[in-house]
């Protein structure tokens, strides 16, 4: 014990260099584990789907040309088997759709402005990157009009 006591005050730093080598040891240690905790998930399967996603979709009677533009999917607040699709049909409404395994299913909803919707969707590859849709939409009018859009992650 003496000599430690004696080599606590000699030398570079002494224990001044241990407390720093702890400390980020320890950083390490909380950010490694914290990446790996952040990796497993919440065991949600409406995890797969939270995020940003490109659209393509086809042209149709209230549309003239293919339309690309980009909508947010996050999970329904209320409901573990739903997803809440912001700006869907780029009208900045946002529709509900219900997930079951790799399909989703979207409900007949009236979307803000008028619109009503039904359809599903299928998701595709390993890592969900993709989704096929294919949706009826009807303006109010009782013209019922069918599109297809394909949304691509936009981060993986």
């Amino acid at each position: 014990m003496k000599e430690f006591i004696r080599y606590r005050g000699k030398g570079p730093g002494g224990m001044g260099v241990i407390i720093f080598l702890g400390f980020l040891f320890t950083g390490v240690l909380f950010n490694a584990c914290e990446d790996l905790l952040s990796d497993l998930g919440t065991g949600d399967p409406r995890d797969k789907l939270e995020d940003t996603w490109k659209c393509d979709e086809t042209p149709g009677t209230y549309k003239s040309a293919m339309e690309v533009y980009w909508v947010e999917i996050s999970k329904h607040p209320y409901d573990s088997t739903r997803v809440i699709i912001y700006n869907f049909f780029n009208v900045d409404a946002d529709a509900e759709a219900i997930l079951m395994g790799n399909s989703l299913s979207l409900p007949l909803q009236t979307l803000e402005g008028g619109f009503k919707v039904q359809g599903s969707g299928q998701i595709q590859g390993l890592k969900a990157n993709e989704i096929i849709w294919t949706y009826t939409i009807d303006d109010g009018s009782g013209t019922k009009d069918n599109y297809t859009a394909v949304y691509s992650r936009l981060t993986l």
